[in-house]
């Protein structure tokens, strides 16, 4: 029936992490638990040190919260000493969770249960004479408990929601039961009322080797130890965190997390984990129905990383990943009554997602986002898969619950060219133009991109053998994209500065054999291709592969879909685009163009084309940053969901009151509700355009719901 910590009493004072009470088994000697509290010990050791339990009770204790008598005194053994202090194991009240104060709660009869220690397996007893361990072989009356309703418990710590639900029926599930979208022609029954993250990185803190983003969305111990302290990932003020000095320029930071947060999370701390589940929570009741988690990972940069502790193998690292996922939705199961009683639900068709989302949970989808996906890389050419591997592997993540494939991610791979980061000066794009050479044994090729237009999909080859004369182009090229590393030419010398900037450089390498081939297995499977990523060319060809079977595509993080024009060719097929979350009427001009987009009337949700947006949470990206200043604050909160029903107040997790506007902008999820209402009542736009923006916010689920529904529908 599930695993518990028994927890009497928890008491912190401001600025403290606080002290728990807990009944579980002592570890004096640290030889049983690591610093997080998971076991390492031998359990053989643990039972000789809790005395022998295979034919003898061991002796009682004192009722809890009284002076404790040893345990197994009748037992010899060397060892139970360390200048004169006991370092033998016991039943005890402990001060910290761990998998020593974990117990299994079992059934047995009508109102009976037993407690057994987790990872000893003894069971515990009450008597007159206080508490017990026994062995499961010697259970009697004395190991048999029942519930009795009590008050005044002490609440175990936990990262707050700050909200009210105001209205008893909830946060509306349909369209149809918010005042905005009454009457709107075209509006059906049930047609899904909320929005969609359709790129976000909520497991990413297993991702490079597992010790570059520090914290956890969940953890069997609780918010104190899933954002304690980055000290243990980043070193002393944060000064061996080497991928986190690089992305987020901030410096050396204050480590301590819980309770204080006085550094972060903000939103430009990249490597220190802004999606907690109560915060996604919290952003679940503002309207959020489906989440779209990409498992994400480069070998390149995990083997160049100093700090891991995970496998660098790609497969592996996306497997441990998806077990992640799987963990965290039962752990949030157990916090609401157990399996399939969370708001948080992995769902595999758009079905399943529509059942999910009127019970009034969230709809959680599994992506892939990876440069050498399902081990496909290559090197100088040379294709490092068959295509049995691709089918393989391609049933073996379906059956784990995969929805969602990006072919190509930063670097060149098997399947086609990627699209090149050619973002200026020394930065991110260096690293990855490094890394793909690493990777592949080759710089990325660039070529002259299409004037004026796009790449058609069509072309008689995509990846045609470079001739003798463009060798000659290609250094010229190359000499473009690394000159751009370097600062601007002086004015007065400009006339002189042969560098022509990036603009005009495109990835020449398009999707190859193995990429149509994928293409085709995917839509086989009935899942959703992200184009993101890739170069124009082989998205192009992916456009033109889909059109024929009236099967939509992607485009879940704005310009890494490449150019306008095939964003609005995804849009025109029936795919869905979304771009970055942002701040005020930026995000108003940004909601307002995706939901606009060219598209066939009948695919659209009433009028509206629906328009998502792109959290890229933990994804080496920064969220959205707000320009408010504190005369805002009084102003903003609490507010109002936009459909009337919940009441949201300033989040606090620990000490630390969470808003918008002390410079940290959006500093974790939680604080997307926040963002939303900022943007309706500080934006410049007109009020007729920030409208529009809401309404296509807040159908852009069920325009999701209903491009994946196509997917299921589209004829191959």
């Amino acid at each position: 029936m599930g695993a518990y910590l028994l927890l009497s009493d928890y008491q912190r004072s401001a600025g403290d992490v606080g002290r728990f009470e807990l009944l579980g088994i002592s570890d004096p000697a640290g030889e049983f638990l690591d610093s997080s509290g998971a076991f390492i010990g031998e359990i053989s050791y643990l039972l000789a040190g809790l005395g022998d339990t295979t034919n003898l009770e061991l002796d009682p204790v004192a009722p809890l919260g009284g002076l404790l008598r040893e345990l197994g005194e009748s037992l010899e053994f060397a060892g139970d000493q360390l200048a004169n202090t006991d370092v033998r194991p016991r039943l005890a009240v402990v001060d910290r969770p761990s998998d020593l104060a974990v117990w299994r709660l079992n059934r047995v009869g009508e109102q009976d249960f037993t407690l057994a220690s987790a990872t000893s397996g003894l069971v515990l007893g009450a008597t007159e004479e206080g508490l017990s361990l026994v062995s499961p072989s010697l259970r009697n009356q004395a190991n048999l408990f029942h519930f009795v309703a009590t008050e005044n418990c002490s609440d175990f710590p936990e990262a707050e929601l700050g909200l009210d639900i105001i209205d008893d029926r909830g946060p509306a599930v349909y369209l149809n039961e918010v005042d905005r979208f009454k009457n709107i022609e075209g509006i059906e029954d049930k047609d899904v009322f909320g929005y969609v993250d359709a790129h976000s990185h909520i497991s990413a803190y297993e991702f490079i080797g597992g010790r570059v983003n520090y914290g956890a969305p969940f953890h069997k111990f609780g918010v104190t130890h899933a954002l304690e302290n980055c000290e243990v990932a980043h070193g002393p003020w944060g000064a061996t965190g080497f991928v986190e000095l690089a992305t987020s320029g901030t410096g050396p930071h204050d480590t301590q997390g819980w309770p204080s947060f006085n550094d972060w999370p903000r939103y430009n701390s990249l490597q220190h984990h802004q999606s907690y589940y109560r915060w996604l929570e919290r952003a679940h009741y503002s309207g959020m129905k489906i989440l779209v988690n990409h498992l994400v990972h480069n070998e390149v940069l995990c083997a160049i990383n100093p700090q891991k502790q995970n496998d660098c193998d790609p497969m592996e690292a996306i497997l441990l990943q998806i077990q992640r996922m799987y963990e965290m939705q039962d752990y949030i199961d157990a916090q609401h009554g157990g399996p399939g009683e969370g708001w948080f639900q992995i769902v595999t068709s758009p079905g399943e997602a529509r059942e999910v989302i009127a019970d009034g949970k969230l709809a959680v989808v599994l992506g892939i986002e990876m440069s050498k996906v399902m081990h496909c890389g290559e090197f100088n050419g040379i294709a490092e898969c068959t295509r049995e591997d691709i089918k393989e592997r391609l049933d073996r993540l379906h059956q784990l619950g995969v929805r969602n494939m990006f072919p190509v991610h930063k670097f060149d791979n098997a399947f086609g060219g990627h699209l090149p980061d050619l973002t200026t000066g020394v930065g991110i794009g260096p690293v990855l133009y490094a890394g793909n050479l690493l990777e592949t044994g080759h710089p990325v090729e660039f070529e002259e991109c299409p004037e004026g237009t796009e790449y058609s999909g069509d072309e008689v080859d995509q990846n045609a053998q470079m001739q003798p004369f463009g060798i000659l182009d290609q250094l010229l090229f190359q000499l473009d994209y690394l000159g751009d590393r370097f600062p601007e030419t002086p004015e007065q010398l400009a006339a002189l500065d042969p560098r022509k900037g990036t603009d005009h450089l495109c990835n020449r390498r398009g999707l190859t054999d193995l990429g149509d081939f994928l293409i085709e297995e995917l839509m086989r499977r009935k899942m959703m291709i992200e184009t993101d990523h890739i170069s124009r060319k082989a998205s192009a060809r992916i456009l033109d592969i889909t059109r024929a079977s009236d099967y939509p595509v992607i485009n879940s993080h704005g310009s890494w879909g490449g150019t306008e024009a095939l964003r609005d060719r995804i849009a025109l097929q029936g795919g869905v685009t979304a771009s970055f979350g942002g701040a005020r009427g930026n995000w108003v001009d940004k909601l307002v163009r995706d939901g606009n987009r060219p598209r066939p009337s009948d695919q659209k949700v009433g009028p509206f084309g629906g328009a998502g947006f792109a959290s890229d949470v933990n994804g080496i990206a920064q969220l959205a940053a707000n320009p408010g200043t504190a005369e805002d604050d009084n102003n903003l909160y609490p507010f109002t969901s936009v459909d009337g029903r919940v009441r949201f107040h300033k989040q606090k997790t620990g000490d630390r009151e969470f808003g918008l506007y002390e410079g940290r902008g959006v500093a974790h999820y939680g604080l997307y509700p926040d963002q939303i209402a900022d943007m309706i009542l500080y934006s410049d736009r007109p009020p007729e355009l920030i409208n529009e923006a809401v309404n296509q916010l807040f159908t852009s689920a069920e325009a999701y719901l209903r491009m994946w529904e196509r997917i299921e529908k589209a004829r191959l």
